[in-house]
Formats: C-alpha cells, sequence, structure tokens
C-alpha cells in the first residue's frame, strides 16, 4: 500500500464529496489559489497552543476540533499537499492523521508543481468549508517523547535515525543516531524517489530498516519525510521524537555528539 498519489489520480477524484485536500505548504507566503476545493492546514495552528515549541503535537480533543473545523470527518479520504513540491509539511500533515488513527490520508507526489505540470487546473481555495466531526484517538506507537528517546539510548529498544542535512546533524546530535537527510530521498522534480532509491539511501546510512525506528530533525517535521519513506518501504510503524533536536539541545543535562556517527 502507498502514501502517494499522482496528480493524475487526484484529478480523477475532484468533486468526489469523501475527498478533501489540505495544502500543508508552509514557511511561504499565503497564496488564495490551489488545487480546486483545498482547504489551508497549518502545521503551527493544528498544534498544542501552550507548548514551548513551535507546531507541538496537540492533543487528541485539538486535533479532532481542528479537523473538523476544516471540513474533514472520519469516513474522509484527506489528500495533502505541498505549493512547493514534496516538502516537509506536507508529510507532517500526514503523520499527524495517521497519529490520531485517520489512516485514509495521502501525500500529493510532487505536490502542487506535479499538478500544474500535469495542466490540471487552478481555483481558488475553500477558505469557508462546511463544519464536519471528526474523533481522534492517539496512536502511542508513532509518537515519542524526550524521556523515552533519552531512556533508549541505554535500553537501545530502537534506532533513532536524524533528517537534518549533514552539516546541522554533525555540528550537533542525539547520540547514537543515523542520519539520512531528507532531501536526499527527494528527486530534482520534487517527487519521493523510486523504492530501490529510497532503499539504498537508508542502506547507505547503515540504517536496518527492519528494526523498531524513531525519526527525528530539527523540530519534527523533516522527520515526516523519513517516516513517508519509510512506510513506503512496508514500514507503517514508524514513529517521531515530536521536540526532535530543538527539545533535546534545550536541555543541558543531556548529552550530545558532534561529528559524523561512529561506525
Amino acid at each position: 500500500m502507498t502514501a502517494l498519489l499522482t496528480a493524475a489520480e487526484l484529478n480523477g477524484m475532484l468533486g468526489a464529496p469523501h475527498v478533501k485536500i489540505l495544502d500543508a505548504s508552509y514557511n511561504q507566503p499565503p497564496s488564495a489559489e490551489g488545487i480546486p476545493g483545498a482547504v489551508d492546514f497549518d502545521i503551527d495552528d493544528v498544534a498544542s497552543p501552550d507548548a514551548p515549541f513551535a507546531h507541538t503535537v496537540p492533543t487528541a480533543e485539538t486535533f479532532a476540533e481542528k479537523a473538523g473545523a476544516l471540513g474533514i470527518g472520519n469516513d474522509d479520504l484527506v489528500v495533502v499537499y505541498d505549493r512547493s513540491g514534496f516538502s516537509m509539511a506536507a508529510a507532517r500533515a500526514w503523520w499527524l492523521f495517521r497519529l490520531f488513527g485517520h489512516e485514509n490520508v495521502k501525500v500529493l507526489n510532487g505536490g502542487l508543481p506535479a499538478w500544474t505540470a500535469g495542466s490540471f487546473k487552478t481555483a481558488r481555495k475553500n477558505a469557508a468549508p462546511k463544519p464536519a466531526v471528526f474523533t481522534a484517538k492517539m496512536n502511542n506507537a508513532l509518537f515519542k517523547q524526550v524521556e523515552q528517546v533519552a531512556s533508549n539510548l541505554l535500553r537501545k529498544e530502537f534506532s533513532l535515525v536524524d533528517a537534518r542535512d549533514s552539516a546541522r546533524f554533525e555540528n550537533g546530535h542525539i547520540p547514537d543516531s543515523f542520519n539520512v537527510p531528507y532531501a536526499a530521498l527527494v528527486g530534482a522534480d520534487g517527487t519521493l524517489k523510486p523504492v530501490d532509491e529510497l532503499e539504498k539511501a537508508f542502506a547507505a546510512a547503515h540504517l536496518d530498516t527492519e528494526k523498531k525506528i524513531t525519526c527525528s530533525c530539527g523540530s519534527g517535521v523533516t522527520a515526516c519525510v523519513l517516516a513517508l519513506a519509510l512506510f513506503e518501504l512496508g514500514r507503517k510503524d514508524i514513529a517521531v521524537y515530536d521536540g526532535s533536536w530543538t527539545e533535546w539541545s534545550s536541555m543541558p543535562v543531556l548529552p550530545k555528539m558532534t561529528g559524523v556517527r561512529a561506525s
């Protein structure tokens, strides 16, 4: 099973009552234009309002409220895209829906550039979706907190893989982390690379994809690109450390490492 949709596949679904399209673009200027029927999904809004870090995972109740306000119900197919291609926040939105029990969620492979390259039309996005009822229940298996990552340094129950680029990783990372830069998983056209190339990228980092894995990054966003790539390799159980390096590096008591990972 794939978490990806092509532009042609999505075009064939336009107008279907239970297909809800979300523009999860992040750190980009706002745009009223998009795929017809799309609603904006802001990862900084669909987040915990009281957390010290941006886009922290909200409670199930908050997520349900936000999803319902966007017109999404539990029977809907959710399709997420990014205006700049296969970028970080679309994968984050995909992971959030799965985290809260909604597996019927896909990512448009290549995002809006793939859509326009297929000569499919754009339109004004839906600024006032009809509210729906969404019920959320957190799947704790997909979520890791700082205490669990810290205890894993001794327990070694899962491998931790960091999605940041190599320079940022070498400048400071959680001990024993593997490094698979998320950009290495995305092609020049903004689509996620084919399965065989994804396998090579993880193998090059000496990561055993048969073991339990948790993904991290700077603040829990590009980690979700790794989680999605591993999903494409058949791993439906990949967790994300939500606080990631932003949280870990802020805590003086926790150990840090620099340089490349020791083999």
